[in-house]
């Protein structure tokens, strides 16, 4: 992917160049929006990703069904010269795909015309003749039944075309210069063409997509909430009525909840929260998924089958309306169920695993009152440990690199050969070594940026103005080392020369203000620390002299004056290759460094598999770093091996309420459920309901089970091949790394594949990604879901079901709801 990216970025950077100034944002956001595999970073550049996809596949709808009008009106495929050359243009694509894996098989050599690959001139063969027969067809079809609006659009459509050629002749001619400059070899011309098609493509789509969107704007003027509100009422009782869904799903909540702890058994006690939760969020997701899954799709269906939609379509009602009236009317039913549900299990996890905290805490004390220390240590580990899986804790995480046992620099640590997550692979580091697992905090370049690409900056920054009271000892430390910071700065940039008055002003003016910061910020530092160092000594007086009560109250007031410790989380696991004494632990050591101050934390401690290692960071590491942190760990225990992943050890900013946690996680099921709305109201405008209810079930499962499959279409890194080439090796028992004999079978094999897998590798801008909704393992495992999560997320559902709601609105307009 960046080799590929390298010539088109090289071209936008060169050919901005030579662009006037006031043309250079144009060109530079017109590149951004044209070309497929370009964008920015952020929310924007996830809404211009969704636009593209969205004006691509309506460039294919459009296409699709003046084609299928031209069809039926016929004013093609009446046996002309050019319906007999689109023909052979079809059946010459097929032969070139085949001709493709000959060569690749090396059955056939590689010719060359003129010095262009002879495959290349065979798809631009039949592709110019493909897209004379659409041009054709279209035309003759718009002239025969179309209106103004679609004339104006055909034309639209042939200046976007132009848009895109000429922005790939541009990169054709700006990487003769660029490999002129950087002795490279230049991109060919078809190589640029190529770019430009792709390019305009999309503007091609943008502007079919402007076309629906002013229709779409036309129905909204147009809509009404009375009659939204009616339609929904109206499936509201729908929805009571057949199936009596919503209460088959709630006698069936209230019915799993009943003897849910007669089966579930959390693996060690301190895991009880995540367990529960996890399964109550999959009971809430299952219950309400397969609810809509079922419901959704029958209603439309069964309207038109029993010509009820008769009344609904007489009246004044539009099309939109019919489709959003009754979406609304769904997830009204989908809100009081969630609710419902969160309220219910938020009682019963207070009850179950909030009443076994209380009780493990009763217990340690009662232990502590009985002298039995060890016991009371245990079940006070167990009660931190529940109530830590029970909260919202916010972490903030660093970027994770490692030192093998000779101290060289790696990306990973050492694969013992377990089970890995795709997500969070696991390293280890061999104990007794100098192998060593680095955390760094701060704006940090990202370890995996591909060699040769730009590379890329994680803001992994500390927020210690958050994590460090300002009025404390260390907050005011903190805002000395600030004031240097901006001083030095300030200093850096004149010292730069050649600056504006008006910059050099301002700059003068940072300066004044930066000193007296750091003279009053000083100041009060160390007057304040200068207070906490009597009030210990104070404390040391008081504890020689016999008065334990004494000094313990001057050392709250001493502590009062500085920073709390800052949490520092870690859950680490261990590969022992020797089994070692019986209760003994692996140790680990810890050592935390400011690298702009110097200031220094180190520990040694035991590891807890399975639990949260816990270990408090003076708040004096942090002051003045600017939030750049360092923290290293090693593994002491010879002969074992010390596992850790990116997301295993973090800084804990702060701790929220786990119930409105939980509520943030139904969020992610009230946002599936909406999707799948989309889905089965739009299946139902032109299926019947059983087809109806298998696509929708079919779209469910897709998103919920193969959607990473399809991504490993897209990529095409699927070991062994295609879908067909899998099937021989799976049939004649060969691995997936050896290559086949090119047989007949086999070239037929990867022909099929070199067809099936690009429109297979589409299908994953359609399948919802029902897996990124879903935010109840974060809940489950503690962590709180951010608002700005739940602000993505919510953009991507909308994503989904805004196209699927609008297809299944043309669809319904253009049908006839009596069929």
């Amino acid at each position: 992917m960046a080799a590929s990216l390298s010539i088109p970025l090289l071209w936008g950077q060169s050919f901005l160049q030579g662009v006037p100034e006031q043309y250079r944002l144009l060109m530079s956001w017109l590149f951004v929006f044209g070309e497929t595999n370009i964008t920015v970073p952020g929310i924007l550049g996830g809404v211009i990703t969704w636009l593209k996809v969205v004006s691509l596949f309506c460039l294919l709808g459009w296409v699709v069904s003046w084609l299928a009008t031209a069809a039926k009106e016929r004013t093609v495929g009446r046996g002309g010269v050019l319906d007999f050359a689109a023909l052979a243009a079809l059946i010459g694509v097929v032969g070139t795909m085949l001709w493709s894996v000959l060569e690749g098989q090396k059955k056939v050599p590689v010719y060359k015309i003129y010095g262009v690959y002879s495959l290349t001139l065979m798809a631009i063969t039949c592709g110019a003749i493909l897209f004379l027969w659409a041009e054709v067809a279209i035309w003759r079809t718009i002239r025969k039944a179309g209106r103004a609006g679609d004339v104006v659009e055909l034309l639209g459509l042939h200046l976007a075309l132009a848009l895109g050629l000429g922005f790939g002749v541009a990169i054709h001619a700006a990487s003769k210069s660029i490999a002129t400059t950087n002795a490279i070899s230049p991109m060919s011309m078809t190589d640029a063409l190529g770019y430009g098609l792709r390019m305009s493509g999309t503007y091609m789509g943008y502007v079919v997509l402007a076309h629906i969107s002013i229709s779409i704007i036309a129905e909204l003027i147009a809509t009404r909430p009375r009659r939204l509100y009616a339609i929904a009422k109206l499936t509201w009782y729908e929805s009571n009525r057949r199936m009596w869904a919503p209460w088959v799903v709630i006698t069936l909540f209230l019915v799993v909840l009943a003897f849910t702890h007669w089966f579930l058994t959390p693996p060690r006690p301190a895991e009880m929260g995540r367990v529960y939760v996890g399964t109550l969020s999959l009971l809430c997701t299952a219950l309400l998924t397969l609810m809509v899954t079922f419901l959704t799709p029958l209603s439309l269906p069964q309207d038109i089958q029993n010509q009820t939609i008769y009344t609904v379509v007489t009246k004044p009602v539009r099309r939109i309306e019919l489709i959003w009236g009754r979406m609304l009317g769904y997830m009204t039913l989908v809100t009081l169920l969630i609710v419902f549900y969160g309220v219910v299990s938020l009682w019963y996890l207070s009850r179950t695993v909030g009443g076994t905290i209380t009780a493990t805490e009763t217990a340690a004390k009662k232990a502590m009152q009985q002298n039995k220390l060890p016991e009371a240590r245990v079940l006070n580990e167990q009660a931190v440990q529940l109530r830590t899986r029970m909260a919202a804790r916010v972490p903030v995480f660093g970027s994770l690199t490692f030192l093998d046992s000779r101290g060289t620099p790696h990306l990973r640590g050492i694969d013992v050969g377990q089970e890995q997550s795709l997500s969070q692979p696991r390293s280890h580091v061999e104990g007794a070594t100098p192998a060593t697992a680095i955390w760094n905090f701060g704006v940090v370049p990202d370890p995996f940026t591909p060699p040769g690409s730009r590379p890329q900056l994680l803001d992994r920054r500390v927020p210690v103005s958050t994590l460090i009271r300002e009025d404390s000892v260390e907050g005011l430390l903190n805002k000395s080392y600030e004031a240097k910071n901006r001083i030095a700065q300030a200093e850096k940039a004149q010292e730069a020369g050649s600056l504006p008055a008006n910059r050099l002003k301002e700059l003068a003016g940072t300066l004044s203000r930066s000193n007296e910061e750091l003279k009053t910020s000083t100041e009060a530092y160390e007057k304040l620390k200068a207070q906490a160092d009597a009030i210990v000594a104070k404390a040391v007086e008081a504890e020689k002299e016999g008065k334990a009560t004494d000094g313990q109250t001057l050392r709250r007031q001493a502590a009062a004056l500085h920073a709390a410790p800052i949490p520092l989380e870690m859950t680490f696991n261990v590969y022992r290759t020797t089994k070692g004494r019986v209760g003994e632990p692996v140790y680990a050591e810890i050592e935390a460094t400011n690298p702009v101050t110097g200031a220094q934390y180190r520990n040694i401690f035991p590891i807890r598999e399975y639990y949260t290692n816990k270990q408090l960071l003076p708040a004096s590491v942090l002051a003045g770093g600017q939030g750049n942190l360092k923290i290293e760990v090693r593994c002491i225990s010879p002969t074992q091996y010390l596992g850790m992943a990116e997301n295993d050890l973090f800084l804990l900013s702060k701790s929220g309420d786990f119930g409105t946690n939980f509520m943030k996680g139904l969020v992610g099921v009230w946002l599936q459920a909406m999707v799948l709305t989309a889905i089965g109201v739009f299946a139902g405008t032109f299926l019947s309901w059983p087809v109806a209810l298998l696509a929708t079930l079919a779209f469910f499962v897709a998103g919920q089970l193969a959607f990473t499959a399809l991504l490993e279409f897209t990529r095409q890194s699927f070991l062994g091949g295609g879908p067909f080439e899998s099937l021989i090796r799976l049939i004649s028992h060969e691995n997936q790394m050896s290559d086949l004999t090119p047989t007949a079978s086999v070239v037929v094999a990867k022909t099929l594949d070199g067809l099936v897998m690009p429109i297979m590798s589409r299908l994953v801008y359609i399948v919802p990604n029902f897996t990124a909704l879903d935010v109840s393992t974060t809940v489950a495992n503690g962590f709180a879901v951010s608002w700005y999560d739940l602000l993505v997320n919510t953009l991507l559902a909308l994503a989904y079901a805004l196209p699927f709601s609008i297809a299944g609105y043309f669809i319904l307009k253009n049908r006839e709801v009596a069929a």
